[in-house]
């Protein structure tokens, strides 16, 4: 059972929600989604440039024509496009990625290709060196810069005005 210090006295509303075994569940859940929903700002200009200079690229020239918005057929129901899409996942209903943790993160496992229902990119594996790289930016929390984000209706469709007063 947590301590009650855990969790500021000030609060009583929060205080009744982390204590008990409930609480315990609660505790574990907040720790594991808080880890997931960093934001940008609190990525360091060291690792956005990481990823925009070893990361970016490697998803731009190997990933998308597959697995963005502005591939002609999205496969597998998986975006590496935006961290959003990447954390959200595809088809399996599994996150892309753990922010963290290469070892559990699909991503790394489909391009490390030990698992043979599941290698990417499917013409060939990536260099040693862009896999270590991404493996990497999975460890330091998958940076990504802020506002970078693309919504695939939008870019599916795009929004007409006219057309849907007309309609």
């Amino acid at each position: 059972r947590f301590k009650e210090t855990a969790v500021p006295s000030s609060n009583r509303a929060a205080r009744a929600f982390f204590s008990g075994r409930s609480g315990q569940f609660a505790w574990f859940a907040w720790l594991f989604l808080g880890s997931a929903m960093v934001s940008a700002a609190e990525f360091t200009p060291d690792q956005l440039e990481f990823f925009e200079r070893r990361i970016r690229p490697v998803l731009v020239d190997r990933c998308f024509s597959c697995h963005s918005a502005d591939a002609k057929k999205l496969k597998g129901d998986l975006r590496l496009d935006s961290r959003e899409a990447v954390l959200k996942g595809g088809e399996s209903g599994k996150p892309g990625l753990r922010p963290g943790d290469p070892e559990h993160s699909l991503l790394i496992e489909a391009v490390r290709y030990g698992n043979q229902d599941l290698q990417m990119p499917p013409k060939g594996r990536l260099p040693e060196d862009a896999i270590a790289d991404l493996t990497q930016w999975v460890k330091m929390g998958a940076p990504w810069p802020a506002g970078d984000a693309k919504t695939a209706e939008a870019k599916k469709e795009g929004f007409d005005l006219e057309k849907r007063r007309a309609g």
